[in-house]
């Protein structure tokens, strides 16, 4: 059981488990050892600073969410899957048994299911995998299963839902990045692939977020690290100011509490430039690793990775997405209040991090309006939805749970699909054929 705890620790930690695929890519490339050791460690060190990077960024934020939540006197649950998933595991312990194992062995499901079908996409999201392990053996438990089914079928599920979702959002991918160098791997996509789509239908993609022409007096806002410092210093100097010096010294300690507001937003962006670094530097050296797994174990595989790996291909349709997620949040937790009577917090890390990943999308569809709309719409549909899961699920007091619930569309989607398990076993399985069908066209259209 120890060995097995210290692989799971191994696959939930992104920097390992990136460079052990790339350790294996290299090595079946037959590279020299010095070229082994190289790509191995800088793709390891990379992952390191992304994940250094989105700890800048997450620390800035915070004072800004807990401002943000006094100076609108907002109350209600909170709104974080990892916070969740944690609570589940420690309430019931069936759950965090069998998840362990249904993650481990849904993972090998994944790769086999990449092996031997169209869906080439092996999922390496570490945190997203743990997430998903865990709502799989609460969906079974919840239905009466014992540990032993719990196991089984959740294990066949988690390797679908693995293999199943980078390919809902590859065709967008495709367009962003101009390539089919990998996929991403997240439990937010059946919320930004629907996002974009309404992008597409008011926007224009020829207007893109990139090519926005500016005056000569705002050429500055060219540049990404400017343009994410502006925004940023904007939306916390003016926070602190309607704060006021009081509530903002309680975070401020000794520093001024309006100097505290530039200097928040200063560290904001320079995380996301940490960020954005490590994302170049892990994926110029995992994509050319990963061929010798696509060629030799898993022919085609395509390397599912986390949402920061899209950010460099339009970073001003990211901070787009991020506003205008913000403000959808906040229109869905006063029609979440009105019609669930439950007011999940809104989620500016969720924002961020994934409503970005809906700006840019909806950037790639639909352009300038394209990203605009797409985040609005990606931040009304996560706290819409679970403002219902909530409510649906009793607020999960029935497992001894309460005061949180998710913030990861995808979870929830399946909680509600998986309310009849076998109901939402036939839905994966229908997702499955369909995609498969899609991904066959593809390639036939590749080929041509």
């Amino acid at each position: 059981m120890q060995v097995l705890m210290f692989l799971l620790e191994v696959v939930r930690t992104p920097a390992l488990i990136l460079g052990f695929v790339a350790l294996v890519g290299l090595i079946l490339q037959r590279k020299t050892g010095t070229q082994v050791f190289s790509g191995t460690v800088k793709t390891a060190l990379g992952m390191l600073i992304v994940s250094a990077g989105a700890g800048l960024v997450v620390t800035a934020i915070l004072p800004f969410v807990f401002l943000f939540q006094e100076v609108f006197n907002l109350s209600g649950f909170a709104t974080g899957s990892e916070m969740i998933s944690a609570a589940m595991m420690d309430a019931v312990p069936v759950i965090a048994s069998s998840s362990a194992v249904i993650m481990a062995i849904g993972f090998l499901v994944n790769v086999v299911l990449a092996r031997f079908t169209p869906l080439k996409y092996i999922f390496l999201t570490g945190h997203m995998m743990w997430i998903s392990s865990v709502l799989v053996a609460y969906v079974f438990y919840s239905a009466g299963m014992n540990e032993g089914m719990i196991i089984a079928l959740g294990a066949i599920v988690q390797g679908g839902i693995l293999t199943v979702l980078p390919a809902v959002s590859q065709p967008i991918v495709r367009k962003v990045t101009g390539s089919n160098d990998f996929a991403i791997a997240h439990l937010t996509t059946l919320g930004t692939v629907p996002a974009a789509y309404i992008g597409k239908l008011v926007g224009n993609p020829e207007k893109s977020t990139e090519d926005m022409k500016l005056p000569k007096g705002l050429a500055f806002f060219k540049d990404t690290a400017v343009a994410i410092s502006v925004v940023m210093l904007i939306f916390y100097v003016v926070l602190v100011i309607i704060a006021g010096p009081e509530r903002t010294a309680v975070h401020a300690g000794d520093t001024h509490w309006l100097l505290f507001g530039v200097l928040q937003g200063l560290a904001f962006s320079a995380g996301v430039l940490v960020l954005l670094q490590g994302v170049r530097m892990f994926l110029g050296e995992l994509v050319p690793a990963f061929k010798g797994i696509s060629d030799k174990l898993v022919p085609k595989a395509v390397p599912a990775l986390d949402v920061p790996a899209i950010f460099g291909f339009a970073p001003n349709a990211l901070m787009i997405g991020f506003i205008t997620a913000v403000a959808g949040m906040l229109v869905a937790m006063v029609v979440s209040s009105l019609v669930f009577g439950a007011v999940p917090l809104v989620s500016i890390i969720g924002a961020f991090f994934t409503g970005g990943v809906a700006g840019i999308f909806g950037n790639a569809l639909g352009g300038r309006r394209g990203a605009i709309a797409a985040g609005f719409s990606y931040g009304f549909i996560l706290i819409f939805l679970s403002g219902f899961t909530y409510n649906l699920f009793n607020g999960f007091r029935d497992i001894g749970v309460s005061g949180v619930g998710h913030d990861c569309v995808d979870a929830m989607v399946t909680m509600v699909a998986f309310q009849n398990p076998f109901i939402g076993m036939a839905i994966l399985a229908a997702a499955f054929v369909g995609l498969s069908v899609f991904e066959i066209k593809y390639q036939k259209k590749a080929k041509a």
